[in-house]
């Protein structure tokens, strides 16, 4: 799917997602990644979201984020919500949601210049 842009002023918008890959500027990648409007953690050593720990956690809110979007893949899955009690200690937004919807949020939230990280699966 690609994403029709916007005047966004960063070069870690997603340009494109499909099953497997994602492209970010011009760089295509094939496995997990971290994004944020000003950086890019790549790659994000996580193998699903079914493996979410707490250290996991702490390791995006560490990168301080308004929001955390956390892509789960083509399906959508939900780890504990007890592994989610630091964010909201910390007053950090999350949503859990397919990559796809992920990616699409993003994009948006990095227009409106919301400091937000993307926690991407593929």
């Amino acid at each position: 799917m690609k994403f029709a842009q916007d005047q966004i002023d960063s070069r870690y918008l997603i340009e494109a997602y499909e099953e497997g890959k994602i492209r970010v500027g011009n760089t295509e990648f094939r496995h997990n990644l971290l994004l944020m409007p000003d950086r890019l953690l790549d790659p994000w050593e996580l193998e699903s979201l079914e493996d979410l720990s707490a250290e996991n956690i702490a390791l995006l809110a560490s990168h301080q984020p308004d929001v955390i979007l956390l892509g789960s893949g083509t399906n959508q899955l939900f780890p504990h919500p007890s592994l989610f009690i630091p964010l909201m200690q910390a007053g950090i937004g999350y949503e859990i949601m397919p990559t796809h919807a992920a990616c699409r949020t993003y994009n948006i939230l990095l227009a409106e210049d919301r400091r937000v990280l993307a926690a991407l699966t593929l």
